[in-house]
C-alpha cells in the first residue's frame, strides 16, 4: 500500500484514550483525547472534503477535567456532537457559530455501583438512532441518549439504563456507517448513483398513556418528505410525529421517506391488545427475562411490535407468596429487586387478565 500523500494542519493533536469518527453526512471529523488527570481531555475538530480527502477549519479544546477516560459520537443528523469525560457528558452543537461556546454539561455521574462504578467511557451511535455509552469498568449497563437529534435536554440521558446479561468493560459494539450515499451533483460522483431515501424508523410506547406512540425518522440517504400511514385512519407529514390510537387492537404503520429522486415504504404491524387468546393478534417470539440468575435488577424483553395496555410481571416465592409485581411497557423493563432474599422464584407475564407466559428464575 502506498501513502498518497500526508497534510499538516493545526496544531499537534496530543495522543492519549479515546476516540476518532466521522460524522454520519461525511462532513466533519473530531479526535476526542483523554490524557491524564493533570492535562485533561483534548476534543479537536476538522472539517472534511469527501471529494479531495483533505481536512480544514482546526479547532481544538482543551479541558482539565475528565482525565484518561471517555470517548465522543455523533447524532444521526450530524448537528450534535456528544463527548464523555468519565463523570461528566457534553453536548457541543456543530452548526452554532461558536462550537466551544455551545458546550453544555448535560449529565454528571449519578454515583450508581453495578457492582463497581458506571462512569461513562466510550461511545457509539446505533442504528436506532440513540448513543450507548460503555463503562471505563465490568458493569452489567449501557448508558444511552435516547433522542440525541435534540438540543438537550430534550435529548433525553438515562444513565444505566440499558440492562445487559453479563458483565462488560471497555467496550462498546462497533456500528460502521454504511450509508453516507453519494454526493449528489459533485464531480466526485461518477457513478450517476442518485441518493433514494430508505425509509426507516422506531417507536416508544408512553408509560403512562400506553396507546400513545412516538414515532422517530431513521430514514437515510436524504429524505426531504414524509407520509405516515398509521393504520387506523390517521396520517401525518411531520418526521417524528405523537400519536395517539383510539383503542387496542393491531395497526400496520407505514412511513414513506421520499425526495426528488424517489421513495420508499416501511411498515410494521403494532399490537396493542393481549397476546393470548385465539381471537387476538399473534406476536413472533416470546418474552426474555434476563440475567438468570440475577442480583440487584432483572430485566424483561417484550417481543418486538408488542405495545402492552395492561400488562405485569408478577413474581411468587417457593411458598406461592407475592413477591413483586410491576406493570410492562414496550420494549426491555428492568426492575430493582435487590430487596429479594436468594432462593428460586416463579414468574407469571399476564395481559389483561390473562397468562400469556410463565417460568421461574433464580436470585443469587
Amino acid at each position: 500500500m502506498d501513502t498518497v500523500g500526508i497534510q499538516e494542519i493545526g496544531e499537534p493533536v496530543p495522543s492519549g484514550l479515546g476516540q476518532a469518527l466521522f460524522s454520519p453526512d461525511g462532513t466533519k471529523h473530531i479526535r476526542y483525547n483523554g490524557i491524564s488527570d493533570q492535562e485533561g481531555e483534548y476534543t479537536t475538530i476538522y472539517d472534511f472534503d469527501r471529494c479531495t480527502g483533505e481536512l480544514s477549519n482546526f479547532r481544538q479544546f482543551n479541558y482539565p477535567q475528565g482525565g484518561p477516560a471517555g470517548g465522543a459520537a455523533f447524532s444521526k443528523n450530524s448537528r450534535y456532537l456528544y463527548t464523555t469525560s468519565s463523570i461528566y457528558i457534553y453536548q457541543y452543537d456543530l452548526w452554532a457559530d461558536d462550537i466551544e461556546a455551545s458546550r453544555t454539561l448535560i449529565a454528571e455521574y449519578d454515583g450508581y455501583l453495578n457492582f463497581l462504578p458506571t462512569t461513562f467511557y466510550q461511545a457509539q451511535l446505533g442504528p436506532d438512532g440513540k448513543i450507548y455509552i460503555c463503562a471505563s469498568n465490568g458493569v452489567r449497563s449501557l448508558h444511552v441518549i435516547h433522542n440525541p437529534d435534540a438540543a438537550c435536554p430534550a435529548c433525553g440521558v438515562e444513565q444505566h439504563g440499558i440492562a445487559l446479561p453479563t458483565y462488560n468493560a471497555f467496550s462498546i459494539p462497533n456500528q460502521p456507517n454504511y450509508r453516507l450515499g453519494p454526493i449528489d451533483g459533485s464531480p466526485c460522483d461518477t457513478l450517476g448513483i442518485d441518493n433514494i431515501p430508505l425509509a426507516r424508523w422506531r417507536y416508544s410506547q408512553d408509560t403512562l398513556a400506553p396507546l400513545q406512540v412516538q414515532f422517530t425518522d431513521l430514514s437515510d440517504y436524504e429524505p426531504a418528505a414524509w407520509s405516515w400511514d398509521f393504520g387506523d385512519g390517521a396520517a401525518s407529514a411531520e418526521a417524528n410525529p405523537l400519536h395517539p390510537f383510539e383503542a387496542p387492537g393491531a395497526y400496520e404503520v407505514c412511513l414513506t421517506a421520499s425526495n426528488a429522486n424517489g421513495s420508499s415504504t416501511q411498515c410494521k404491524e403494532l399490537v396493542f391488545s393481549p397476546p393470548a387468546g385465539s381471537d387476538e393478534p399473534s406476536l413472533n417470539g416470546e418474552a426474555v427475562l434476563f440475567p438468570n440468575p440475577f442480583d440487584a435488577h432483572l430485566s424483561l424483553s417484550l417481543p418486538p411490535g408488542w405495545l402492552p395496555v395492561h400488562a405485569s410481571l408478577r413474581l411468587f416465592n417457593q411458598l406461592g407468596q407475592p413477591a413483586g409485581q410491576w406493570r410492562l411497557h414496550a420494549g426491555v423493563n428492568t426492575f430493582e429487586v435487590r430487596h429479594l432474599p436468594g432462593g428460586v422464584y416463579f414468574y407469571v407475564l399476564e395481559e389483561g387478565g390473562k397468562v400469556w407466559q410463565q417460568g421461574k428464575v433464580v436470585r443469587r
